[in-house]
């Protein structure tokens, strides 16, 4: 019988985005946001350099954990420090489900500090063999990072 190489996955956590699609009724979370995260990833699918290994967590004030697809409203929400405390043990929950189902290689994490509070913990739950790395700097600083990062993913 012969064996299948597992592809390697790789995961991307993200904050929701101020800017939003407008449209009525369920959009997925991905095509829901459009800031600056968003502008890449979608820049990158256009340019079919989005590497298909490659998952989306969306930390949103709203919804608190999110996969890329999905289904949501259009809202009017900030995260603040404060959500985001509360959204914390739930968020953990989610990311402790998740990395029961899927391992990760590497995890990218790009959240500004309102976004922090809601992953604290993150790294006591993140498989030993994942390699955790965090953008950092400011908006144009972390959206070169990350760009960088995903253009890094091998399928």
């Amino acid at each position: 019988m012969k064996r299948v190489k597992q592809m390697r996955k790789y995961l991307l956590i993200i904050s929701c985005s101020n800017r939003k699609n407008k449209d009525a009724g369920f959009l997925p979370a991905i095509e829901r946001y459009t800031g600056a995260w968003y502008g890449v990833i979608n820049k990158l699918k256009r340019e079919r350099k989005f590497p298909v290994n490659l998952e989306i967590v969306i930390i949103s004030a709203k919804y608190g954990f999110l996969k890329s697809n999905d289904l949501i409203e259009y809202y009017n929400l900030r995260m603040t420090q404060n959500q985001a405390k509360e959204l914390n043990s739930i968020i953990i929950n989610n990311f402790k489900s998740l990395f029961e189902e899927r391992h990760y290689c590497e995890i990218f994490v790009n959240l500004g500090n309102d976004y922090i509070p809601a992953i604290k913990g993150l790294e006591k739950i993140v498989p030993q063999e994942t390699k955790l790395l965090y953008a950092k700097g400011k908006v144009g600083e972390r959206k070169s990072q990350m760009k960088k990062w995903i253009l890094t993913i091998i399928a």
